[in-house]
């Protein structure tokens, strides 16, 4: 794994944005951002660092944010 991808994965909030998504079966970004107590930009950073790292993507415009599959 590279470091870069572990630094992710250690990452607290990252880590908690990935079990929600998780958890939800996928999530819009707003209900993302009403769960947890960050700003709205904070959680959107690091939801596309998630995103550019290829750890989640997003289903079409305004649509559900889901993990990739490992498959």
């Amino acid at each position: 794994m590279k470091q870069k991808t572990k630094e992710i994965f250690m990452h607290p909030i990252k880590k908690e944005i990935l079990s929600y998504i998780d958890q939800q079966k996928g999530a819009f970004y707003g209900d993302i951002v009403m769960n947890f107590r960050y700003p709205k930009y904070t959680v959107l950073k690091h939801i596309m660092e998630l995103k550019e790292a290829g750890i989640v993507i997003k289903e079409g415009d305004g649509g559900k944010f889901n993990l990739v599959s490992a498959n």
